[in-house]
């Protein structure tokens, strides 16, 4: 799984349309990328800019299977974060137009508590299930880094 950069938007820039009104996630897949976004978070500028330098770009990863993966915050002030990697099967499902997916592929949740997080997993799955034979693949540990 990528890593995932979590950024924590000053209240002045804060927005209701944040997770929880004021976190940034940057998915992360290689370490070129994460020298890229290394150098962008150095860079000098007049006002604060969103890192969406990734956001568009396509995902370098494929697979055939919905996986969701659990990022424990690196601080106990932190959020726990969830992140989903569709099947472009998936993804097409979506109207066109429609930017629910970062990268053509990711969907990224923020909450205050890993029981948060578990209920919104149980909801997925729920939803998933009732629709058609769902596949998730399952990490026995987090791969990536929050």
């Amino acid at each position: 799984m990528p890593d995932v950069l979590l950024i924590d938007v000053p209240p002045a820039y804060a927005s209701p349309s944040l997770p929880l009104g004021r976190y940034y996630p940057v998915i992360i897949e290689t370490e070129a990328e994460c020298a890229e976004m290394d150098a962008f978070l150095v860079q000098e500028r007049p006002r604060p800019i969103a890192p969406d330098i990734f956001d568009l770009r396509p995902s370098a990863l494929r697979g055939g299977d919905i996986v969701f993966a659990r990022y424990r915050p690196s601080d106990p002030d932190w959020p726990w974060i969830m992140l989903c990697r569709w099947p472009q099967n998936y993804v097409a499902m979506v109207p066109p137009g429609d930017d629910h997916f970062a990268r053509g592929a990711y969907t990224t949740e923020v909450f205050e508590t890993v029981d948060d997080l578990a209920n919104a997993e149980d909801r997925l799955i729920e939803v998933l299930g009732s629709h058609r034979p769902v596949r998730l693949g399952a990490l026995p540990e987090i791969m990536g880094r929050a």
